[in-house]
């Protein structure tokens, strides 16, 4: 594998002269390995360094609800860590690093070669495992931005029942967030959709219900078998005997789109209808909290969860879908 990542041919022909003996390769493959724990252990350091940095400098460290206040609020349970885990966390890659850097260290003095061939031997490892270890570094960004999503997401949903809303406005709350959640989720498996649709490997004649399962699309899987076995579609695709099953496919593909637009669409009609309720009682509720205030507060939390969602289905296409060169991140 090492060797398909290489692009020019000087150090095509300098790795294959390196290959040349079972020894050297052999050698080789024991020092990228420990290299790749190195490098991945300095990625988990970092980790845990932003956090205990959040920690202090924002007081983002970790935050509970029951799992039933999550659910009928549409918010994640938990998020974060605790000061002292993440403390122990990060003491533990510091040792874990100065000894890893160690091995490699006596590893490389086994072996015979000029300073000027060993930097280029280590500046093509480390090119290799940094293309190799894109997926995650993609992945430890997201969790961070998460992270300050969630905990912010847990601020406003406490600062809304802080108002000492009426049981109305938090039925309304709760309507309105759960239509968001809906929407977003559903335009996320939409966006993902459409993003495998567009990639040069793909068609709609080899989409199949295990590709739905593969990318997890479980609305758009619905949506999609319901259409395939819906009688009047299967009785006008009998009609047309002329149609291809390619043709036959996008059709299919298109229509399913289409219907979670529209499903899509209606949870902002739902929300919207909501909110509308909700401004009809600006004259009949006159004590604290005005309307107008508990509007504010939904609207808050309701930013932070498209802004979440759309964030995270950002970083996902471009960790599934990424290009073929990467440049470094």
């Amino acid at each position: 594998m090492l060797l398909t990542t290489i692009t020019t041919d000087d150090n095509q022909n300098f790795v294959n002269k390196l290959f040349d003996t079972d020894e050297m390769l052999t050698y080789i493959r024991q020092l990228t390995q420990l290299i790749n724990e190195l490098n991945y252990s300095k990625l988990q350091d970092k980790q845990w360094s932003y956090y205990y940095n959040l920690g202090v400098n924002e007081g983002i460290w970790n935050g509970r609800v029951s799992k039933s206040m999550a659910l009928i609020n549409s918010m994640c349970y938990s998020y974060g860590r605790s000061k002292i885990l993440i403390e122990q966390r990060h003491k533990n890659f510091m040792k874990k690093l100065q000894q890893l850097q160690i091995n490699i260290d006596e590893h490389i003095k086994q072996i015979s070669l000029s300073t000027a061939d060993m930097n280029n031997l280590m500046n093509i490892i480390n090119d290799f495992l940094h293309t190799d270890q894109y997926e995650l570094r993609m992945e430890l960004e997201r969790r961070r931005a998460m992270l300050k999503f969630d905990a912010r997401d847990h601020q406003l949903v406490h600062t809304f029942y802080n108002l000492k809303t009426r049981q109305t406005e938090i039925h309304s709350a709760k309507t309105i967030w759960k239509a968001v959640q809906d929407e977003q989720a559903l335009r996320y498996e939409i966006a993902l959709l459409k993003t495998w649709l567009s990639s040069s490997k793909s068609s709609s004649s080899s989409l199949t219900l295990c590709t739905f399962q593969d990318l997890a699309l479980t609305k758009i899987n619905d949506i999609f078998t319901h259409l395939i076995f819906d009688k009047q579609l299967s009785s006008t695709a009998t009609n047309h005997q002329t149609k291809s099953i390619d043709q036959f496919m996008e059709d299919i593909i298109m229509k399913t789109i289409s219907t979670a637009e529209t499903i899509a669409e209606n949870y902002v009609q739902k929300v919207n209808n909501e909110k509308q309720k909700l401004s009809n009682n600006q004259e009949k509720f006159k004590k604290p909290p005005t309307v107008d205030s508990v509007k504010i507060a939904i609207e808050n939390r309701q930013l932070n969860m498209v802004e979440r969602a759309q964030y995270n289905i950002e970083q996902i296409l471009k960790t599934i879908f990424q290009e073929n060169i990467i440049t470094k991140t």
